[in-house]
This record gives structure tokens, C-alpha cells and sequence, in this order.
């Protein structure tokens, strides 16, 4: 059987500098190469097969490779994985052991989950029949025919009844990789009536043409960050609460600042819990709310949105009023959370009279995160309920003053605008290489990722 090699190292958030990745791999493996987004970085030729990979300014985008040579020089087999880029909330990866004659004999399972949570059912089957999992995630495989393919299954379901799952094929005893067909979203900004609406032969990466299989102009989402407490945000935009007085007087403020019906808003906090779990990667998570319709609350209402922690179905979780702020690793994070869901998307980050750089213990700075926002394609706009804030604007770009109703308005208008121009254009390509996609100019479009450019 070929040798074969699994990454011991899954990084499913965000992350930056040097990091230890760790890979296993079969008894015939002399020596694996590490590759950073093609570019070589290492070679190990001995256990633990552990490499320490600079990934340069937190959050940047990067597809790691690492790939396995036996004793006589020639490629025994790869595996990769994308980093700072969506992916599942939890991921699995299975190691197959086999005996001395190269028969397969069982499997081991090791995974990680990007909120901590523990695995709560584990199954294994073998060409769908279950098998038993042992302690510590392994089985012993039935005996197996080499003259028929046969497929391993494992699914893990965790705690927070998030489901992870892999497959295996192994035929006449040799492990082969299964190929699937890949679409990935690509946001582009543009009118596409009367011209293309294929967009056929409109995209390219690196040269080469990209097939589009779809173009669609998808509900939109917006991710808001700001300060937990609302009272600022309430004494600037609704001082003489409109918006509590009565049910008239709230469907009123509703419609004098709306974004798309369809439109969905969610708040993404500025601060941090820490999940850290023995053999795994630390997780640093911050809290998303459910969403919310824009239709129901509209921007006044989100923005005022005061805590009510007797509410059972209030989106928002009390937060310690001491605890540390990180507004530009949340404004990283929701980021990554709009890129994941392949909508038409914009980050807000709002800010009062609270909001000082020096309060700010993000691991980011705001000028990274925002070249991250630009490398992805992610729209960013900041606000600011106090007047221009002149302090802020060396770190965070342009800041809209939204101090007074005409200007909120138009502040919203703006945002409005923006989803509005924005498609999603379905290609057969990789997440990676779809960062890297070009428009013809001759198409009327524009692609919103600028990873490289």
C-alpha cells in the first residue's frame, strides 16, 4: 500500500506567526516537503515529523501542503489544507493502519472542533457495515477482500451537535483519493443586465479561464460589531426613544433606515473565550448572535438593541462588563463568518464615545484585518455615533459620522448600495485559487477579493 499521510495539525480559525503543524504518515516515508501557498518552507526526514511554518501578519489567507517522499525519492502522497479561510466548524481525519505484509488492519480517528466541544458519538463502518470504536477513537478492521474496492466511513458528532465526517476508498489495498467537483462562491459587484448573464469566459485565475456554473443575487448579510453596552449608541440615534415608546413608533423608525427585506443582520462581540483542550489546537471564539430579519428591527432597532437577559429568545448573551475588548479580531472573525456563508455581505463596525485604540487588545492590528476584509472580499464600512473621529482613521480608514438622523440615513443608504450592486457568481474552482479570480473588464464586473493583488 502507498505510504500515506495525514495532518496531525488542523487550523479551522484564524491565525497568524509561527505555529507548530504536525503530520503522520506511513512506514515507507523517508522525508515530507512543506509548501506555503507554493512556496517551499521545509523538509523533515525524521519523527516527529513536527515543522514550525511562519504564516506571516495574522489572518492572511494560505493553503499549506505537505508532501510525502519514500526511499527512493518519488511522491508518495499529499495532503493540504487552507488556512484562514472557511471551513467546517469541525473536521476529521482518519490514519490507517496496516501489518507488516501492507494489509490494512485498522483505523484511528483524530479531529478538531473549533468551539471545544467533545465528541459525543463516534461510528465506523466498513462498505456501510458499523464496526466497533474502541477507547481513544480506534478499530479493528474486518478482514478485506483486495480484489473489491471497499469504503471507510467515520462521523463524529460533537456536543454542540456539530457533525464531522470522512471517507476512504481503498482498492486492491492501496488508499485512493476520492475527487469531488468543487464550486465556490465568487461575490462580484456589477450590472448584469443585457450583458452576460453566464458571465461565460468573463473570470480567470492565474491566467487560466474559470467555468461558472451559476450566478445568483442571494439574501444579504450584515455583521455588526460594536460595544456590548447600548447606551451611547441609544443617546445618539434614538435620544428621545422612538423606538420603545410604542409599536407605531418603532414600524416608523424601522422604515426610515432599511436595507434589503430580505436582509439579514447578525452581531458578532468584541469579546474572546478561550476553549483549550489537551492534544488540540486552542480555540479563541467570539460569540455570534442568531440573526436577525432587517425587515423586523431595521438599522435604528439593531443598533440600539439593548440587553434583556429574561428574554428567552433575545439574541445577545450578558457579557462581563470588565472583560477585555477585541474589536479587530471580531471584525476579522465576522469576516471569515460572512466569507463561510457565500451571501452578498458587509462588516459594520460602529463605534461611540467608548472606543479607544488603546483599549484594544486584539492579537490584530486594525490595518491588517482590514487588508484580511480586502484579500477576501468582504465590504467594510465604520460608523461613528459621536461625531468624525479624526484619532481613529489612521488604523480604521474612513469613518461616516452617523451622529444625526440625515446622516445616519445616508450612512445606511450607502450600505444599501452596496449589497445592492453585489452577485454571486457559483465557479468550479477551489476556495483558494477563487481569491485570486479576475474580471475582463469588457464583462462590466468586478470581483470583490483581492488576495495577492
Amino acid at each position: 500500500m502507498p505510504a500515506q499521510i495525514v495532518f496531525l495539525t488542523l487550523y479551522l480559525g484564524l491565525i497568524g506567526g509561527q505555529n507548530p503543524v504536525q503530520v503522520q504518515v506511513g512506514a515507507n516515508v523517508t522525508s515530507v516537503r512543506f509548501l506555503l501557498d507554493g512556496r517551499d518552507i521545509g523538509v523533515l526526514k525524521s519523527s516527529p515529523w513536527t515543522l514550525i511554518v511562519d504564516l506571516g501578519p495574522p489572518f492572511e489567507p494560505h493553503e499549506l501542503v505537505a508532501v510525502a517522499y519514500d526511499r527512493d525519492g518519488d511522491e508518495a502522497g499529499r495532503v493540504s489544507q487552507l488556512i484562514n479561510l472557511p471551513r467546517p466548524a469541525a473536521e476529521l481525519t482518519m490514519d490507517l493502519q496496516s501489518d507488516k505484509n501492507g494489509t490494512p488492519v485498522g483505523v484511528s480517528l483524530r479531529w478538531e472542533q473549533a468551539y471545544g466541544a467533545k465528541p459525543v458519538l463516534t461510528t465506523i463502518t466498513v462498505d456501510g457495515k458499523p464496526i466497533h470504536v474502541e477507547t481513544g477513537f480506534r478499530a479493528q478492521l474486518p478482514k478485506l477482500d483486495s480484489a473489491n474496492p471497499h469504503v471507510i466511513s467515520a462521523q463524529m458528532r460533537f456536543s454542540d451537535l456539530t457533525l464531522a465526517r470522512q471517507e476512504m476508498v481503498i482498492t486492491g489495498g492501496a488508499v485512493s483519493d476520492s475527487i469531488s467537483s468543487e464550486l465556490t462562491p465568487i461575490v462580484i459587484t456589477g450590472d448584469l443586465r443585457g450583458k452576460n448573464p453566464t458571465l461565460e469566459r468573463c473570470l480567470s485565475a492565474n491566467g487560466v479561464p474559470l467555468q461558472t456554473r451559476a450566478v445568483e443575487t442571494p439574501e444579504a448579510q450584515v455583521f455588526l460589531i460594536r460595544e456590548p453596552n447600548a447606551r451611547e449608541f441609544i443617546a445618539a440615534i434614538d435620544p428621545d426613544h422612538v423606538t420603545g415608546r410604542s409599536w407605531q413608533a418603532t414600524l416608523k423608525a424601522r422604515k426610515e433606515t432599511p436595507l434589503d427585506p430580505g436582509a439579514r443582520l447578525r452581531f458578532t462581540w468584541p469579546i474572546m473565550r478561550r476553549y483549550q483542550s489537551p492534544g488540540h489546537v486552542t480555540s479563541n471564539i467570539f460569540d455570534i448572535s442568531e440573526e436577525l430579519f432587517s425587515k423586523d428591527v431595521g438599522m435604528t432597532g439593531v443598533l440600539t438593541l439593548s440587553y434583556n437577559a429574561m428574554a428567552a429568545n433575545f439574541p445577545l448573551r450578558p457579557v462581563e462588563p470588565r472583560s477585555q475588548r477585541r474589536f479587530a479580531d471580531a471584525v476579522a472573525v465576522a469576516a471569515l463568518r460572512a466569507v463561510t456563508d457565500g451571501r452578498r455581505r458587509a462588516i459594520v463596525l460602529v463605534v461611540d464615545c467608548t472606543f479607544d485604540l488603546a483599549n484594544d487588545r486584539s492579537l490584530a492590528e486594525p490595518e491588517a484585518v482590514r487588508r484580511y476584509l480586502e484579500s477576501v472580499g468582504v465590504p467594510f464600512f465604520v460608523w461613528s455615533v459621536n461625531g468624525p473621529r479624526p484619532d481613529l482613521e489612521p488604523a480604521w480608514g474612513d469613518i461616516e459620522d452617523i451622529g444625526t438622523p440625515r446622516q445616519f440615513q445616508m450612512a445606511v443608504q450607502r450600505l444599501r448600495a452596496s449589497l445592492a450592486s453585489q452577485h454571486v457568481a457559483w465557479v468550479a474552482t477551489d476556495p483558494f485559487t477563487a481569491l485570486r479570480a479576475e474580471a475582463d473588464p469588457r464583462c462590466g464586473i468586478t470581483t470583490l477579493a483581492h488576495l495577492g493583488r
